[in-house]
């Protein structure tokens, strides 16, 4: 068991890795959902998915390992002597790496503000090159609502669609939904509007 433990903690290391960095380099959510973005097959929502579930795994598999390896857990914690004392180097070490860590992150000290500004510059590009909704989570309105929002006549909206072939069954229908009926994304039912209607 103590064996299967500690892959099965590899492992979900390896995924929790994988799936942090694709979020890090991933679309803002408004822009992913707006383009139905996805990378090797999956979507920021999957990724996101699996980043949690394996982070729970993670925490889960931990305790069982910290279960099966507390003896030596507790050695890091003892001197010469055999007696405990938590100020250990390893325990101070660790302490200030995450210390560190922490205060750097939360007052945007280098070198951890160059990653995060890398990461909005990341962003930043696949809205720029993606394109982004006319407002936060637009594909979640529905016709109706996003054709008054935008200043469309809905009448007009349903003809410029109808015309490039795109299929309403409702105005009450979002634009997600109706992307998706007809296999394209968002960003595309408000180009065939925008580009017809302006």
């Amino acid at each position: 068991m103590k064996k299967t433990v500690s892959v099965l903690m590899l492992y979900s290391m390896i995924v929790m890795s994988y799936t942090g960095i694709m979020l890090f380099i991933a679309p803002e959510g408004k822009v992913a959902y707006w383009v139905d973005w996805t990378m090797f097959g999956m979507s920021k929502t999957q990724f996101g998915d699996l980043h949690v579930t394996f982070m729970i795994l993670f925490v889960i598999i931990s305790i069982i390992h910290i279960y099966y390896n507390w003896s030596s857990l507790v050695s890091y914690f003892k001197n010469k002597s055999r007696n405990f004392i938590f100020f250990t180097k390893y325990n101070l070490t660790a302490i200030g790496v995450t210390f560190v860590f922490i205060v750097g992150t939360l007052t945007l000290s280098q070198p951890f503000k160059t990653v995060l500004d890398f990461q909005s510059d990341i962003k930043q590009y696949w809205g720029d090159e993606l394109g982004r909704p006319p407002y936060g989570h637009a594909e979640l309105s529905s016709l109706k609502k996003f054709s008054k929002k935008e200043g469309y006549d809905l009448q007009l909206v349903l003809e410029a669609l109808e015309e490039e072939g795109i299929k309403v069954n409702s105005e009450k229908d979002n634009l997600k939904k109706i992307a998706k009926e007809n296999g394209i994304t968002p960003a595309k039912v408000y180009d065939v509007i925008f580009f017809e209607l302006e």
